[in-house]
Order: C-alpha cells, then structure tokens, then sequence
C-alpha cells in the first residue's frame, strides 16, 4: 500500500484509522486492484463497507508503511 508512518494529531485527540483511510491514498491502479479483490473475496456491498470502516492499528500502519517502502511507494499520511 504506501510506505513511512506519517500520523500527525494532537496526541489528547487520537482518531480512528480506518481501512477506507488508507485505501484512498493508494495509486489507482492499486486502489482498483485491491477494491477487485476484496470485492470478489467479501461478496457483499455491506460486507466491503464494514471491512472498509475496520480500524487500522498504529502498528499494521508501520507495517504497511515498511512493506511499500521496500517496494518504492509513497507515506500514509493522516491528519486528524
């Protein structure tokens, strides 16, 4: 998905990360690719708009930060 940790909040005022969050930083083609595939994999449109609305712990976003940097994409970043 993307690369580098980038959070930025004030710490008193901690917001949920969502999935959607994420997604919608992702190059289209990416975005597309795996919206495809979770599609075909959830089955239902409640069943993507709950897996889209599930938190993304700070941990699974460095996670996912690391992984896209070894492969040259871009930050998540959030404000909140």
């Amino acid at each position: 998905m993307a690369s580098q940790l980038n959070i930025f909040w004030n710490r008193e005022e901690v917001r949920e990360i969502t999935v959607f969050d994420a997604v919608k930083q992702l190059e289209l083609d990416n975005f597309c690719d795996l919206m495809f595939g979770a599609v075909k994999d959830i089955g239902s449109q409640e069943g993507l708009k709950e897996a889209l609305q599930a938190e993304i712990t700070e941990k699974a976003l460095q996670q996912i930060n690391e992984a896209a940097l070894r492969e040259g994409h871009h930050p998540l970043s959030f404000s909140g």
